[in-house]
């Protein structure tokens, strides 16, 4: 198929300099900027404002009221010129009143990856990292410099802290208080501050982890979190020894040993 005209409704503004591909869809009321690129399909259904460096991935859809690109709120950065700008992945879905903003100097820029359904009044700030097939429900909110790893599921009005990490394929209950990091493969839950339930048995299985794979998860985390023997250390240094062939089981060490740099909590059962 050859090239197909975008269609821009004539409420819409879109500045001159902004780029756009096949068959975009601008409609009513819709701001575009001059320095904002849009892939192939990415659809603008109304009252949308996209603005700074920003750039969207092809078949993406973006609801009313969304505000993507628009300068970060963090008080050290306040020159627009200088903002590093958003990037958001492909078949994204963005719903209404969404605000994402743009990276500051501190990083490259903000980026959301592919196949990300971010829902109605969700926050993303500034220089976050959002991995691919994340999901973040209604009313989360996300401060500055949070890094998201894949598959993660964020539940209805969560909290996240800056400088937070969520490992992937984690699932964090509603209402929950992110202050620290969040182990992958897992579930945590917690206001004022989120602890670990236990593995994400359900989502895992839907990915098509086998029981060995959770049973091996399990058995890293059951050390950490009711081991008595030994530190944390010598106990991952022993269940390491029993898990070295699984490679989940594996990475949800390295999260704890290499990734996580606020804690990882504690335990529901253990308080």
């Amino acid at each position: 198929m050859g090239f197909v005209m975008s269609t821009i409704h004539p409420t819409a503004i879109v500045h001159d300099g902004a780029v756009l591909g096949d068959n975009c869809k601008i409609g009513p009321y819709c701001i575009v900027g001059p320095n904002v690129v849009l892939g192939d399909r990415v659809e603008l259904m109304s009252n949308v404002v996209i603005d700074g460096k920003t750039s969207i991935g092809d078949d993406s859809i973006v609801y009313p009221f969304a505000v993507l690109g628009v300068m970060s709120q963090d008080l050290k950065w306040q020159d627009e010129a200088a903002m590093t700008g958003l990037r958001i992945g492909k078949r994204c879905r963005i719903r209404e009143y969404v605000t994402i903003h743009s990276g500051t100097p501190a990083s490259n820029g903000t980026e959301i990856g592919d196949d990300c359904q971010i829902m109605v009044n969700a926050h993303v700030g500034h220089d976050c990292k959002v991995g691919n097939n994340v999901v973040m429900s209604n009313l989360v909110q996300v401060a500055g410099h949070v890094e998201i790893e894949d598959f993660v599921i964020l539940s209805g009005g969560v909290m996240v802290l800056q400088f937070s990490r969520i490992g992937r394929n984690a699932f964090v209950a509603g209402m929950t208080g992110v202050t620290g990091d969040i182990l992958p493969y897992a579930i945590y839950e917690g206001n004022p501050r989120a602890v670990y339930r236990t593995i994400n048995r359900v989502g895992l299985m839907r990915h098509g982890f086998t029981n060995e794979d959770m049973h091996a998860i399990h058995s890293v985390y059951n050390a950490v979190f009711h081991g008595t023997e030994g530190t944390v250390a010598e106990r991952l240094a022993k269940v390491r020894k029993e898990v070295k062939n699984n490679k989940y089981a594996m990475d949800a060490i390295d999260f704890i040993e290499n990734r996580s740099k606020r804690g990882i909590g504690t335990s529901k059962n253990a308080e």
